[in-house]
């Protein structure tokens, strides 16, 4: 008799699994991908390709080390759905990026929850410190303690040169009067339902024996010890 829950499917394998033991890649089937991986015996991976959904989707753990789709990426869940130099802010809510932006300011829409960071260290690195001096609250986004910045309004020119303008709510116990200390040392991260923030790379993890993972990857490469791939739609 057939099935049609996805979390039975995913979680015992109906849709098909893969053993390896070899440093040699692993590829679902036609119009599947890797959903799950089980570890045999701890194991690093060379290759964790992952299905590049960027603004249409979630992403997932991956070797890959550029912070953006567009140079190879995806991102790793690490600067959200993009980052972007400021300049300054106002105790009224709104903070100016510079610089040649076109391109994030197609990325920034309303709904967005705003980071306040200093200076961008890069995807090996990890986030800088947030900086609450000048108005990062760490979101929370249910119950009695809610807080975070909510972008509700982009303009500015967004190419050359140009001024682009943010203007962003607090909710909950979020304020805006830190907002006035933003400059030129902070970087302003931009966060949607599916990008996250903070995420690293996969280069050189170990991953133990008995752990399993879930995302979604086109393929995987994985060391000479033991994994096995779980296939889903």
């Amino acid at each position: 008799m057939g099935q049609n829950s996805t979390e039975v499917a995913y979680g015992f394998g109906q849709l098909g699994s893969a053993f390896s033991n070899l440093v040699a890649p692993v590829y679902p089937p036609k119009d599947h991908v890797i959903v799950a991986i089980t570890f045999l015996a701890d194991s690093t991976f060379s290759v964790m390709e992952t299905e590049t959904l960027d603004s249409m989707g979630p992403q997932f753990p991956t070797h890959q080390d550029d912070e953006l789709a567009s140079a190879g990426g995806p991102d790793a869940n690490y600067l959200g759905v993009v980052e972007a130099p400021a300049t300054s802010g106002t105790a009224a809510g709104v903070i100016t990026l510079t610089g040649d932006i076109a391109a994030t300011n197609a990325l920034i829409k309303p709904g967005q929850i705003v980071l306040i960071g200093a200076d961008d260290d890069g995807i090996d690195t990890g986030l800088d410190s947030m900086d609450t001096g000048a108005g990062h609250f760490d979101p929370i986004y249910q119950g009695p303690n809610k807080q975070y910045l909510e972008v509700v309004g982009i303009s500015g020119e967004g190419t050359g040169a140009g001024n682009v303008l943010v203007t962003v709510k607090a909710v909950g116990a979020a304020t805006l009067t830190n907002l006035a200390s933003i400059d030129t040392d902070n970087t302003i991260y931009f966060l949607d339902s599916y990008h996250g923030a903070g995420g690293t790379t996969v280069e050189g993890v170990t991953f133990p024996k008995g752990l399993t993972v879930y995302g979604r990857w086109t393929t995987v490469t994985p060391s000479a010890t033991g994994i096995i791939c779980y296939f889903g739609k």
